[in-house]
């Protein structure tokens, strides 16, 4: 299974298109486009295919779903256009095999709490790149609560597994310890650079600051 480039900075969860555009702007690598239904930070469709047309080649888009079926997936990857596909739910190895092999698009599978599972797994049913974020009962992520770095930084021990994405409690002022702690292949925020009150939009000082501090961070990490 063919491992393509990760980003290193996804900015997560925009759903306004002019917001967007600026984020694209920022310095970022990646944006996320959330189709969770209950997340307030839902994308309508026509304002994702809008985004993604309009910043397609300045950053890779990631289309986010939660236990969404087979068939969702398919229909907004041929509308909208991923470069990774995010899986935050309780999806299956099996079912994150049978999509990438469906769309062709490389998946990034959330964990919330163990790696165990995608260490124990065959080599054909291994997500192209995993995401940590924070356990919290009965939330899908977006929590703005820090995840476990020190389990987050085992994944170098893993054979399988050559990209890890760390999310959860991300912001501008602890970027950089989290990207020294755990060295991860990137880092994803959506609530530590928002607008107070304002879930979605994103306050474009805050991802700048973001942005400049995990840059910097990255560039000091050992060579591989």
């Amino acid at each position: 299974m063919p491992v393509p480039d990760i980003f290193r900075i996804k900015i997560c969860g925009l759903n306004d298109f002019e917001n967007a555009v600026a984020v694209s702007h920022s310095g970022a690598d990646a944006i996320g486009l959330n189709f969770y239904p209950q997340s307030k930070r839902c994308v309508d469709m026509r304002t994702a295919v809008k985004i993604a047309n309009t910043v397609r080649g300045e950053v890779q888009i990631i289309g986010l779903f939660v236990n969404a079926s087979l068939e969702e997936i398919q229909q907004a990857q041929q509308e909208v256009g991923f470069n990774w596909i995010q899986l935050h739910g309780d999806e299956s190895a099996e079912f994150a095999h049978s999509v990438y092999q469906t769309t062709g698009v490389p998946i990034l599978a959330a964990s919330r709490g163990s790696l165990v599972r995608w260490a124990t797994l065959p080599k054909d049913f291994h997500p192209q790149a995993l995401l940590v974020d924070a356990a919290v009962p009965g939330s899908f992520g977006g929590t703005g609560h820090l995840s476990n770095w020190d389990l987050a930084a085992t994944w170098h021990t893993m054979p399988h597994l050559k990209h890890l994405v760390l999310a959860g409690g991300l912001n501008p002022q602890n970027v950089a310890e989290a990207v020294h702690a755990v060295q991860p292949s990137g880092v994803d925020v959506a609530g530590g650079v928002e607008i107070s009150g304002q879930p979605g939009i994103k306050d474009i000082a805050k991802v700048e600051a973001f942005v400049s501090a995990a840059r910097k961070a990255f560039a000091q990490l050992p060579s591989e």
